[in-house]
């Protein structure tokens, strides 16, 4: 039981100190339509192509990446996500580049997530900052 409680502590405590990773990457996929805003709040996982790790470590080189009300330009967000919001992109565009923080998903986010890729196992990721 203490080992299993130890586990757990160390698990939370990695997700939770983590670095952000950046990265420069290119949007190759925006699955389906993006929902409004209007009804609720949501993190929409779009696909990118890794151009280059800029700080941290990653090995792949296609990433799942959530972004919240991505509909709502970056920067401009004004409730509780603000501060996990942050950017320049007015708005996502397949083959744009971005340079893109990068945090675990479930380290930011447990609400309303609108992802395509459910067959797909990757890790997903979590947006705080996304600049052209």
């Amino acid at each position: 039981m203490k080992k299993a409680l130890f586990l757990l502590l160390m698990s939370f405590v990695f997700t939770y100190s983590a670095d952000p990773i950046v990265v420069d990457a290119r949007l190759t996929e925006i699955p389906g339509k993006i929902p409004g805003n209007d009804l609720y709040n949501y993190v929409y996982v779009f696909k990118y192509k890794v151009l280059n790790v800029v700080k941290g470590s990653l090995k792949e080189k296609e990433v799942l990446v959530g972004v919240y009300n991505p509909k709502i330009p970056r920067g401009q967000v004004k409730d509780k996500m603000a501060a996990n919001s942050k950017g320049n992109v007015r708005e996502f565009k397949a083959g744009a580049k971005h340079r893109l923080v990068l945090v675990p998903l479930e380290s930011i986010w447990q609400e309303a997530l609108e992802d395509e890729y459910f067959d797909d196992e990757s890790i997903r990721y979590f947006a705080i900052e996304v600049t052209e």
